[in-house]
């Protein structure tokens, strides 16, 4: 933690102590408090004024805030080679080093984004991979020709529930409309 600007004062990185006084906690709503991207237990506990001993606090509260899942982001574009034909490429980055999970490619027209593998059609699997901080990694495909709107979203080969698991998102969903 730091100690400027009214953040947490004194102790190390992943150990603090921060103060929110009554007045502020009622008037100004509490307080806000970055934890960063890892797990931490965050321990909250009431501070009574000497006067005050008969009204004494209850125990401390603890709270388990859990890590913050990897996010890769993808971002599609097409191109025409020299032939005619169109070369989709949909490139990866994360802003941490992270697993990139295996992907389907899918290629559906119409004018509703697929939301599922099953609603399109597999242009390109890529496999699991390691993915390094600000990295970025492409793959490159033909497209097939199409007339009309079409998209190309990224889905996994196997939907993982997991709340740690790497979150895979567009960089943009408009950017996703290939046409």
């Amino acid at each position: 933690w730091r100690g400027e600007g009214g953040g947490p004062r004194a102790g190390t990185l992943g150990e603090g102590e921060l103060r929110c006084s009554r007045r502020e906690y009622e008037h100004d709503g509490g307080l806000d408090l970055e934890l960063g991207r890892g797990a931490v237990t965050l321990t909250v506990e009431a501070l009574v004024p000497q006067r005050a001993a008969a009204a004494a606090p209850g125990a401390a509260a603890a709270l388990q805030v859990p890590a913050e899942p990897p996010v890769v982001r993808y971002l599609p574009s097409l191109r025409r080679r020299l032939t005619g034909a169109r070369v989709a490429t949909v490139t990866f980055t994360a802003d941490t080093d992270c697993e990139l999970p295996a992907l389907r490619i899918v290629y559906a027209p119409g004018r509703y984004r697929p939301a599922g593998a099953h609603e399109g059609q597999v242009l390109h699997e890529v496999p699991a991979r390691r993915l390094n901080a600000r990295v970025p990694h492409s793959v490159e495909f033909d497209f097939p020709a199409t007339r009309g709107p079409s998209w190309l979203v990224c889905f996994p080969v196997v939907p993982d529930d997991d709340p740690a698991a790497t979150d895979v998102r567009p960089e943009a969903l408009h950017r996703l409309k290939v046409t």
